[in-house]
């Protein structure tokens, strides 16, 4: 046992309930689905509020139709994602009738804007969504990895909300309060943390210019950077 693997997270998990460990019910097995619903719950929401933190190394995407789509690796279906031309420039999503977007995203692939096909090499980073946790070991993939702690929040208030026998508001209260902090202690919780990560992440948006650091200077005017 590690911290924030597995089988500590049962054991927080068994703690925070209460309960002996070992019961005929809840089974482990009972408390690793619990887990495994409290990540995907929890994947859900920092797709949203902190992609980058889930986010992977650039991947290549793949055409079977010449080139009118391409596929995301194992067919995944993201719950975020960033898309890539052959040059690494960043393309723009867009709705299907948009002959100025760069793609479309449909589920598992990107299709481009009004059935055009670009065969050539496409990449993407994406979030993929979360498997299962449980004894084998099929460890927990949430990072960073002390909020966890919010897996064990959950899975015990699901415990507590099976069928209404109990008040699964304590625990739903401490996952709040670990997710958005009490500032009146300054505690900006996990959600002002992972913000702070990247507090200039709004400046993705300018893309052009003198400065930009995605341009160099050859002495003779600005010229893009192409790795």
């Amino acid at each position: 046992m590690a911290l924030w693997d597995a089988a500590e997270l049962l054991a927080r998990c068994k703690r925070m309930a209460g309960v002996p460990t070992t019961t005929e019910f809840p089974a482990d097995a009972d408390w690793y689905a619990w887990l495994t619903e409290a990540q995907a719950h929890w994947y859900n929401v920092f797709a949203a509020q902190a992609p980058w933190v889930l986010m992977g190394a650039p991947q290549t995407l793949t055409t079977a139709d010449s080139g009118a789509t391409y596929t995301f690796p194992s067919s995944v279906t993201p719950l975020a994602v960033e898309v890539y031309d052959s040059q690494y420039d960043l393309m723009k999503n867009g709705a299907f009738w948009d002959r100025s977007a760069d793609y479309v995203w449909e589920g598992n692939k990107i299709r481009f804007p009004r059935a055009v096909s670009k065969p050539s090499t496409y990449y993407a980073r994406y979030v993929s969504p979360p498997g299962a946790i449980d004894a084998v070991p099929t460890e927990p993939t949430l990072v960073p990895s002390h909020t966890r702690l919010l897996l064990v929040y959950r899975a015990t208030a699901l415990w507590a909300t099976r069928g209404g026998m109990r008040d699964p508001t304590p625990f739903y209260e401490a996952e709040r309060r670990f997710w958005l902090g009490d500032m009146s202690i300054g505690d900006v919780g996990v959600l002002g943390a992972l913000k702070m990560q990247n507090p200039f992440l709004g400046s993705a948006a300018y893309t052009s210019g003198v400065g930009n650091p995605w341009e160099y200077d050859t002495g003779a005017g600005y010229v893009k950077y192409t790795p």
